[in-house]
């Protein structure tokens, strides 16, 4: 396969910060790019993102933008087409990855076997049947998210699907996002998620800028070589970012792209 190599050589302004080579940003979703589900989209902020993908398509020395997300395939083309976008997306938390070039999917070479992943997704719609105090979010073909509602909580959601899963569980991933558990196939994350984007892309993981907001952003950041996020972002992915903005969402994520030159 043939793939243009984005490269962005970077010089940080902030004297804790050496000359940096930021060839692509990572973007969560929901509590980034967006306020999180059913919020409008930033329309001005996607133009700008939108503008450096066309910038870096051809050839400027500035970095791609894509997204690393939980949300389904679908819901990423979308996004993608929206930023002009040629590198591919990652979906379902690392559990596959969308090319536009062609609109080829391909689930992470490390999910072998899908039949656990569909008992889970079968269990957990019976338990929807008996309970509307849940759903599961539709377009998921790898993964499942369990949603709370009325004044259920996603932090209320793990030990109740764990009941449900019995020893199952125990071959999964149980991820908290700021709206919903994720249940992924064990070994299955964001950072795996990166790892398959830079096997594709031939974008080392150093040169990747990653920003994110909530626990399921955490591997994601433990593999990037850059770190950032938005105000809005819990105490440990603050702890483990290189910026952390003072605003929130997409403010917030405009103002970590100026802080590292990205524009």
């Amino acid at each position: 396969m043939s793939y243009v190599k984005l490269v962005f050589w970077y010089t940080a302004p902030m004297e804790v910060m050496q000359s940096k080579s930021v060839q692509l940003v990572v973007l969560d979703v929901d509590g980034v790019l967006t306020d999180g589900e059913s919020s409008p989209f930033d329309l001005e902020l996607f133009q700008q993102l939108a503008a450096l993908n066309e910038r870096s398509r051809l050839g400027e020395p500035v970095p791609a933008v894509t997204v690393c997300t939980g949300r389904p395939q679908a819901y990423v083309e979308a996004v993608l087409q929206a930023l002009h976008a040629s590198v591919p997306g990652v979906f379902e938390g690392g559990a596959g990855l969308y090319v536009p070039e062609g609109r080829r999917i391909f689930p992470h070479p490390d999910i072998t076997d899908r039949s656990i992943m569909r008992t889970v997704r079968r269990i957990l719609e019976e338990e929807v049947d008996r309970d509307a105090s849940i759903y599961l979010q539709p377009g998921k073909d790898f993964t499942v998210s369990v949603f709370p509602r009325g004044k259920a909580t996603p932090e209320g959601l793990k030990e109740r699907v764990v009941g449900l899963l019995g020893e199952r569980a125990g071959e999964l991933e149980l991820l908290y996002s700021a709206s919903c558990l994720n249940i992924l196939p064990r070994g299955i994350h964001k950072g795996k998620g990166i790892e398959f984007l830079s096997s594709w892309t031939g974008i080392p993981l150093s040169s990747m800028l990653a920003v994110g907001d909530s626990e399921v952003d955490i591997p994601m950041f433990q593999k990037a070589g850059y770190r950032a996020c938005p105000s809005n972002a819990t105490p440990e992915v603050k702890a483990l970012s290189d910026y952390v903005s003072g605003k929130k969402t997409s403010e917030g994520l405009r103002d970590i792209l100026n802080r590292f030159s990205v524009y």
